[in-house]
């Protein structure tokens, strides 16, 4: 039985268990209380102290006024409901005589028999008093029996019942927890003293009453004070739960809505997914999910389904926003239903409408828009209900005054401005606002205000005048998401209602848990805890403050009641045949691998060499137990039960080589301190016969397998009844090899050597085993280890050169004087095979926006036909060059580069040719990477090569040039890559990139005729130029030297196409004037305007002009030009969207301008500021001058307060204040800044162009590189949602 309790320290606990008298609701006290303190009054309960002074137990009521005691004592927590009560007690004649441990007599309480325990000696509490109450299981009652209660002890003086001591606690009973109680129930020292001279000591004269007072409560759900121990959901509920990966929780929640969201469920499974892989389908990944919510016992698992989203291990400890992953969900699934039956499904549930509007007052003009939503978010903070969230998201804006609207057709009007539904879906899922960013801390903080969200809701209020409302719009509570924690950590878990009924279930991670109404309704709301949840506060003590909830809801699903019906129906669609048949297929291969592994549990593994492995045996040792060992020559190797005998085994292995076991015996094998595996003594059938499991143990325990050398008798060299005795004393065993250059090594037998006898008396059986010339000279060596192979003095003993049973002696033909072999040692050999890979190489082949590969049909073999190099990894580059240029035709070994393989598959950077490069500098760190074994035992590896226009000795005289090509946006982006000789100049260059995008168009071609026409379409004009930092350098003539154009590392070259978009001319003097083809079409303002303008270089930056990103371009500015065209050409010309041309700030600044502050603005800046600092002093401002944001796609100007570089700045700084207007230009602001840098007062006198014929100053567009951004996001992502 288990003793707990728990609440020992709830109230002063002495507890007392053991034999009473019984007595029920009707009988009356037969010993009447002395007078005392009213139960009302609050010092009627005098806390004992600890001091023998103050031992005193006294209380307003008797122990057997079992009625009052009971309603005074013993009181339910709030909300709890009591279901019936009894008492008991147990009065004790003489304590001296109890045993260590008693047990009282059994009363019944709400027909479930009980009895009390006491430890009058403590229970594993020395000089206590322990006392419990158990609750005994009836005949035939079911194991999974429970009874929730509400119990106290006490113990009383006989004489006098109000002299007293308590303790108070609830507990669940249950057959793994059938007692419970106090431990620590009292001291008895305090027990037995009286508190003073007038009062009797509670324990007096070994006389005691203990007392039991138990309500039993009410469990309307079935899991009140539940440990969950052992815990079924299904059993309890119906439902089973996910398991959390690690930080998952939030998926749990999500998938557990959208699984019981009945109609969403059936469409998923059917989805077509049969010849998909779980591991890479959303879609299959999905249904596996739903079908094993649907019928398995156990916690699901989403392994599979985080896999298909192409997530790592990692990623699954890292928190995702449950917006964001829903979305992404929904459109994965989307996508897969385009063309199947359940097309469109996704939105027919969770897709609606809203308008964006603004409308006038005064005349009848409305500019709106319409888009679809799958889910809302809303506002908590400053909204204490739903209600109010709706009512604040369809707010609506009044423009009037200085915000007028700019009404097309009617200038500037009274406008309302608002958001209106124009449906609601079926299934509508609300994003609660809880973490936000909270300006004056520059941090997210999380919202945990409180927010009421009712069991149903009328949206109709919320629709446009125009919305169809033949049904009502009632929505009903189908499901809260909650978010446990703040924003640093924290936990999510689902609320559900799976059906129309009205019973909610806690979906949290792999328990799923029945709650009430009460608890969904006003637990999650968040907020502050009512005072109510408080205990009472005592006199004399400092005011608590009430706490806020850090659990509130984070997501709420409602349905719309008119179909509810329909979307929670129980009519489910078949699953997928190939599902079924794939799980089943699953559940046989797990039963088989349980099988296997109660297999193995009864088995143990044995491997045996004879000398038919040791002779095709090509390393060290007798042979390779593991995964080394070639497969062409394998062992003995078989499952036996642990219990096969010795003798039985040898019988088995007998039939299975073909031999009778008199003609052999078995070895077993020992690990040597030098990691050689060698002989070490035979085993022998004796009266008390080993088992296979005892010989595990005793001889090849640090090995997975038992290990044998089987030795096979030699009829000639050993009489009879040899092999069943021990070895005689000085004989030793020896195994000898013998290696021949051009055959390779052979394990040529094993003989027995006396330990006094010299080594080169061996000489002429040694000869004989190989088949050699009496006369021949032969060399001995002695296979120590792997990387210590000794030449033998064979003028020794075998004793005095330490030859043991087990050594391997390998021995050769001595080579003759002046021959010169590859690996024509023993040695040499041994090294040679200690560092023997296996290397598959394949070509390097071009990515998609490269193509520096220039290979050959030999190239495009398939990968069984790669050559394959088995050789020592200290094999010299030059060597491995020439055998693979040998491979695949290649004339010139140096025109082969080799490049590591990451694990990942892609190449590394080029292996480097030195003289000491070796094959092993071409493989990747073994620290990394664990090689696997090929059939031969070799480590396999990969080795990526190319084939290069030039050799590797006339690259060391060449630069890699890799160019950017620019298409008719910034956006169409390609690379292309190739070597030029370093004292070339950049015609070189230009050539290159044009002969490299001649070649990509025509690879491009499908039509081969059409790719072999030499009238095919040539590239278009281009422009080049360099940048460094990301900053325009100057334009390419074609006479620049090579090696004064920079540090390739932060020196790029760009190629611009010459085209519609840009609005720019061809450079003077550049080479791409001279390939202007009749059919570059131009925009007829620019051809107009071709010869008026000029180029000002335009590059990105973020926050500061020295944190500059991507690729600078020229732009061509034209005088006359208003800046709303200027500003639509630039967009075209960067390939951006409205939403992103909103966020892009736009400055102007003259040249050498290097401070931010010291720039002109012409856009605001949106979401992203230049700077936030107070010396910008930036107001933003709309055509009007309003203070408010321009419409989305307007051009905005900034008035700049920045500090006058001269005096005539002031003309450049009116420039600027008028951009807005329609008869301000840029071409006006450069010539005013250009007058005001020269002190020039004719601003129509100042020279635009500098000495390259570009404009002076330069353009910076301010905004996050997409690089920076999509970390950003990241960034943002693990702060606002956490686990």
């Amino acid at each position: 039985m288990d003793h707990n309790s728990d609440g020992e320290n709830d109230t002063l606990t002495y507890t007392a268990s053991e034999v009473v008298s019984l007595r029920d609701n009707s009988q009356t006290p037969q010993h009447q209380p002395s007078p005392l303190p009213s139960a009302n009054d609050d010092d009627a309960t005098i806390i004992v102290s600890n001091s023998t002074s103050a031992n005193r137990y006294y209380s307003g009521l008797s122990t057997i006024n079992e009625e009052e005691f009971l309603e005074a004592n013993v009181k339910l927590e709030p909300k709890l409901e009591e279901h019936c009560h009894g008492y008991f007690h147990w009065e004790i004649e003489d304590w001296s005589q109890l045993p260590d441990r008693a047990i009282s007599q059994t009363f019944t309480v709400g027909g479930r028999d009980w009895s009390i325990l006491l430890f009058p000696r403590g229970n594993q509490a020395p000089e206590t008093v322990s006392l419990y109450i158990e609750r005994k299981a009836s005949h035939g009652e079911a194991d999974d029996w429970y009874t929730c209660a509400t119990f106290g002890l006490a113990m009383s003086n006989m004489d006098d019942p109000s002299m007293f001591k308590k303790s108070v606690t609830s507990h669940r009973f249950t057959a793994e927890e059938s007692d419970w109680g106090f431990t620590r129930f009292a001291e008895l020292r305090h027990m037995i003293t009286p508190s003073d001279d007038s009062s009797p000591a509670l324990l007096d004269k070994g006389r005691v009453r203990i007392s039991a007072y138990v309500r039993i409560v009410k469990d309307p759900l079935g899991v009140l004070w539940h440990n969950f121990h052992n815990y079924n959901s299904r059993k309890y509920t119906g439902h089973v739960g996910l398991r959390n990966q690690g930080a998952t929780c939030y998926m749990n929640s999500l998938l557990q809505s959208l699984y019981f969201t009945n109609e969403f469920r059936n469409a998923v499974y059917q989805i077509p997914t049969e010849d998909e892989d779980p591991k890479k389908s959303v879609a299959l990944a999905l249904q596996r999910v739903f079908y094993n919510l649907q019928v398995s016992s156990e916690p699901v698992d989403t392994t599979e389904l985080t896999k298909s989203f192409g997530w790592d291990s990692l990623e699954s400890f890292m928190q995702h926003d449950v917006q964001e992953f829903n979305r992404v969900l929904q459109d994965s699934l989307e996508t897969k239903m385009k063309g199947t039956v359940v097309d469109g499904a996704v939105a027919n549930l969770f897709e609606g409408k809203m308008k964006s509007y603004i409308r006038c007052v005064n005349v009848n003009y409305e500019s709106s828009r319409v888009e679809n939503y799958y889910d809302i978010s809303l506002n908590v903070k400053g909204c204490s209900t739903l209600r109010d969230s709706f009512a604040n998201y369809c707010e609506v804006e009044m423009l009037d005054g200085e915000n007028k609207y700019q009404a097309e057709g009617h200038g500037l009007q009274d406008a309302r401005k608002g958001v209106i539904f124009e449906s609601f879906p079926p299934v509508l899922q609300l994003q609660l606002k809880r973490f936000e960013y909270d300006f004056m801390r520059d941090a997210m903080v999380k919202i945990n205000d409180r927010h009421e969200f009712p069991p149903s809701i009328d949206l109709g209020e919320f629709l446009s005048e125009d919305a169809d409302r033949s049904k009502s719009w009632n929505y009903v509570l189908h499901g809260v998401l909650v978010h446990s924690g703040d924003l640093h950590g924290g936990h999510y878990f689902g609320l559900l209602r799976p059906t129309t009924e009205n019973k909610w279930f806690r979906f949290d991670d792999d328990r799923v848990v029945p709650v009430s109404g009460d608890e969904v309704f006003e637990e999650y709301y968040g907020g502050e805890f009512t005072k109510e949840t408080h205990q009472p506060q005592q006199l004399g003590t400092r005011a608590r403050p009430i706490s806020k909830r850090f659990t509130n809801a984070y997501m709420l699903v409602y349905i719309r009641e008119s179909e509810r019906d329909r979307v929670l129906s129980t009519d489910e669609a078949p699953v997928p045949e190939h599902l079924l048949r794939r799980i089943q297929q699953e559940k046989d291969e797990l039963a088989r691998r349980q099988r296997e592994k109660q297999e193995m549990a009864n088995t143990v593994a044995v491997k045996v060499v004879s000398n038919f492995e040791f002779r095709g045996h090509q390393g060290f040792d007798l042979c390779q137990f593991g995964p080394r060992q070639p497969s062409s020559n394998p062992l003995f190797s078989e499952r036996m039960p642990r219990t096969m005998t010795l003798g039985e085994f040898k019988e088995h292995y007998a039939n299975a080589i073909g031999r009778d076991p008199e003609e052999f015996r078995l070895w077993s094998m020992v690990g040597r301190l030098n990691k050689t595996i060698r002989c070490d003594a035979p085993l022998l059938d004796d009266s008390m016969p080993q088992t296979l499991a005892q010989i595990k143990e005793t001889r090849s325990l640090k090995w997975p397998e038992v290990r044998f050398y089987c030795e096979l008798r030699d009829t000639q060299a050993m009489p009879d009844g040899f092999m069943a005795t021990p070895v005689p004393k000085g004989l030793s065993l020896i195994h000898l090899k013998f290696y021949d250059p051009d055959m390779g090594m052979v394990g040529i037998g094993s003989m027995y050597v006396h330990s006094g006898q010299l080594i080169r008396d061996i000489k002429p059986s040694l000869l004989s085993m190989a088949k050699l010339p009496a006369d021949t000279q032969i060399i001995l060596y002695e296979e120590v280890k792997p990387s210590l192979i000794e030449r033998m003095d064979v003028s020794l003993s075998f004793s005095k050169a330490e030859i043991q049973t087990g050594d391997i002696i390998c021995y050769q033909v001595a080579p003759a004087p002046g021959t010169q072999k590859y690996l024509a040692t023993v040695p040499e050999y041994f090294d040679d095979i200690q560092h023997r890979v296996c290397v598959r190489f394949v070509p390097r082949l071009a990515s998609k926006d490269q193509d520096d590969y220039n290979g050959s049909d030999s190239d495009s073999q398939a990968a069984d036909d790669m050559p394959i190099l088995k050789a020592s990894n200290k094999l010299p580059y030059d060597n491995v060059a020439q055998w693979l240029a040998g491979q695949i035709g290649a004339e010139d070994p140096l025109k082969l580069r080799f490049y590591t393989v990451s694990p990942t598959g892609q190449p590394r950077q080029p292996v480097r040719r030195i003289m000491s490069t070796v094959l092993s500098d071409m493989l990747p760190n073994s620290m990394y990477t664990q090689p696997a074994l090929n059939s031969d035992g070799l480590p396999e590896y990969t080795v990526m090569y190319e084939r290069l226009e030039y050799s590797l000795a006339q690259m060391e005289n060449m630069r890699s040039v890799r160019v950017t090509c620019i298409g008719k946006s910034m956006r169409d982006e390609s690379h292309v890559e190739f070597l030029v000789p370093k004292t070339g100049v950049s015609q070189i260059i230009i050539d290159n990139t044009y002969a490299k995008l001649e070649q990509q168009q025509r690879s491009g071609e499908t039509d081969p005729a059409a790719a072999a026409d030499a009238a095919a379409p040539k590239p278009s004009p281009m422009r080049f130029y360099t940048a460094s930092y990301h900053r325009f350098s100057h334009l390419l003539t074609g006479a620049e030297r090579i090696s004064e154009m920079g540090n390739p590392s932060v020196t790029e070259v760009i190629a611009e196409r010459l085209s519609s978009t840009n609005g720019t001319s061809i450079a003077n003097g550049s080479p791409a004037s001279q390939r202007a083809d009749s059919d570059l079409l131009m925009d007829i303002d620019v051809i107009s305007k071709q010869g008026d303008g000029v180029d000002i270089e335009v590059f990105h930056f973020y926050r500061e002009l020295n944190n500059t990103h991507s690729v600078p371009f020229l732009f061509r500015v034209y005088p006359g030009e208003i800046w709303a065209d200027t500003w639509a050409r630039l967009g075209r010309k960067l390939g951006l969207g409205e939403k992103e041309l909103k966020n892009l700030g736009v400055v102007y600044g003259s040249a050498g301008t290097v401070e931010l502050q010291r720039c002109h603005v012409i856009q605001g800046f949106g979401e992203e500021p230049v700077d936030s600092s107070p010396s910008m002093a930036m107001v933003v401002v709309n055509n009007n001058g309003t203070g408010q944001n321009s419409p989305m796609g307007s051009p905005q100007r900034i008035d700049a307060e920045a500090e006058p570089l001269h005096p005539a700045a002031g003309a450049a700084a009116a420039a600027v204040s008028m951009l807005g207007s329609d008869d301000m230009s840029l071409w006006d602001l450069i010539q005013q800044t250009t007058a005001a840098g020269t002190a020039t007062a004719e601003a129509d006198d100042v020279p635009m162009r500098n000495s390259s014929g570009t404009a002076t100053g330069f353009i910076g567009l301010n905004h996050v590189d997409r690089v920076s951004r999509q970390r950003g996001a990241h960034h943002e992502r693990a702060i606002r949602i956490n686990n």
